[in-house]
């Protein structure tokens, strides 16, 4: 009787344990957080002289199969397009990099824009110009900045690299 009692209380304490390891093992204090990558859209990255008081955000969150994306913009007027383009700081007109993801196609000019104006998911497979290794690498290293154009600045009216954040 007393050897049963003991494997039971032996049992006990090892479900406990093992319990207790299980729900630990999934807490958001150790688990891996996910890679956020900004573009913070001002006028003065833009590679001509830009008079404006728009602003805008990009963000991407890097989520392993997909990374997904938001688009802020503040005091905008005119928005005709917004996307990623390849290149670094230096890529400018007319030697600027070429567009390889939209972000935002509008159908015609908008209207003043202030908030979230569009989202996605960025995948391989609704992505077929560019993989997201990659895209991961050139967000990683500076070499591709998001922009918005608009009718008062065709090039572009605001812009900046894509960065980690730290």
């Amino acid at each position: 009787m007393r050897r049963t009692v003991s494997t039971v209380a032996l049992g006990v304490v090892a479900a406990v344990v093992i319990g207790v390891i299980a729900t630990n093992c999934g807490s958001d204090t150790t688990a891996p957080k996910n890679k956020t990558y900004v573009a913070n859209l001002n006028p003065a990255a833009e590679s001509t002289a830009v008079t404006t008081t728009g602003t805008g955000t990009a963000t991407f969150i890097d989520l392993g199969s997909e990374i997904d994306w938001t688009l802020d913009l503040t005091n905008m007027t005119g928005v005709t397009l917004s996307h990623i383009h390849l290149g670094d700081v230096h890529a400018v007109a007319p030697n600027a990099g070429p567009v390889i993801i939209n972000l935002f196609l509008p159908n015609g000019a908008t209207g003043l824009l202030n908030g979230r104006v569009a989202h996605g998911s960025i995948t391989n497979a609704n992505n077929a110009g560019i993989s997201l290794d990659s895209l991961r690498v050139l967000f990683n290293n500076g070499h591709s900045y998001a922009n918005v154009h608009t009718t008062a600045h065709p090039p572009g009216e605001i812009r900046d690299q894509i960065h980690p954040v730290p």
